[in-house]
């Protein structure tokens, strides 16, 4: 019974909440719950180690969960101390586990910014390709496809003259997330580490009779000791300024996938500097889309992030509206 409005609850629409069960048969549940039973997307965990995840009504598992793409695994958003002008923006990013090709995954360490109010995202992909060229604010000729590829893209903008691709790499101009430029070239990234560096060049342009000079992303891989160039976009102004918030995500994205047959994966994104030198971070808080199982975990500590991804995790969240969270730290 509603306390204020004196109605009962509707038990042909009980309400759903993320939490925690333990069952008759000594096993534990993580996921969607109605009326104090399995009832939505969870994982149940058996005594003997194994687990399930998927579709559950009334304590009944109905089916195996697929992954309709795209789908944020888990999101950190962080914020810096302060707002930098910026000549260099890095990190280093340490792949320790086999990625399958198969897979289509995004990690992204420059998961969402700002320079000079306008955002940008940027990382490496399993599957990625795009166009030789971009005519009249569309992709022109056939799509190229790059495989295991680096990528950086911008947002309120078309152009074509915005858009500097390295040698050998390819671009596209879109609009399926907003507006949108973006430059990709292959990378042939495995277990290892890697230092991502957004570079303000010399390199200026005049579009909408504004002077926007031109930001150049590049990987160094410290395996072979060498440094690759995914190309440039174009930025509003001559002095950049990076926004103190900041996002970094790991997405599949492409492919439906069975969640029951993920690989467990570990990465960690850390020492991220500006102009060369650490810079301290403020705020962290992890995020998981509700309309998904929790198949990841993330934690920070001292400038390092490490995220776990394909198994589940029953760590406990707060339920917002639209995502479940937690935060990871703060100064306050």
């Amino acid at each position: 019974m509603n306390s204020i409005t004196g109605q009962e609850a509707n038990p042909m629409e009980p309400a759903s909440t993320i939490g925690s069960l333990k069952l008759s048969d000594g096993s534990t549940y993580f996921g969607q719950t109605e009326a104090g039973q399995m009832s939505g997307i969870g994982t149940q965990y058996f005594k003997d180690g194994k687990h399930r995840t998927g579709y559950f009504q009334d304590n009944t598992y109905l089916a195996d969960f697929i992954a309709t793409p795209p789908w944020h695994m888990v999101g950190l958003y962080f914020t810096l101390d302060q707002s930098y002008e910026m000549e260099t923006f890095s990190v280093d990013l340490k792949v320790l586990s086999d990625v399958p090709d198969d897979l289509h995954l995004y990690i992204s360490p420059f998961g969402g910014g700002r320079i000079n109010e306008t955002s940008f995202y940027g990382g490496i992909q399993t599957q990625c390709g795009g166009y030789h060229s971009v005519m009249g604010e569309q992709n022109y000729g056939p799509f190229i496809p790059l495989g295991r590829a680096m990528i950086f893209s911008r947002w309120g903008n078309r152009e074509a003259s915005a858009i500097d691709m390295a040698a050998g790499g390819v671009c596209e101009s879109s609009g399926y997330e907003g507006d949108f430029i973006s430059v990709r070239n292959s990378l042939k990234w495995k277990k290892g580490t890697y230092t991502l560096t957004l570079k303000k060049t010399e390199l200026s342009v005049l579009l909408s009779s504004e002077l926007h000079t031109r930001v150049e992303l590049q990987v160094y891989d410290h395996q072979k000791k060498q440094t690759f160039f995914c190309g440039s976009l174009a930025f509003p102004g001559t002095t950049l300024v990076l926004d103190p918030e900041n996002y970094l995500f790991f997405e599949l994205y492409s492919k439906r996938v069975n969640i029951n047959e993920l690989p467990p994966m570990k990465f960690v994104c850390e020492n991220y500097c500006v102009n060369g030198k650490p810079v301290p971070i403020s705020f962290v808080a992890a995020n998981y889309d509700k309309n998904f199982p929790k198949y990841a975990d993330a934690s920070y500590a001292n400038g390092t992030f490490t995220v776990e991804i394909g198994k589940p995790s029953n760590k406990p969240v707060t339920e917002g509206e639209t995502i479940n969270f937690n935060i990871l730290y703060s100064e306050e």
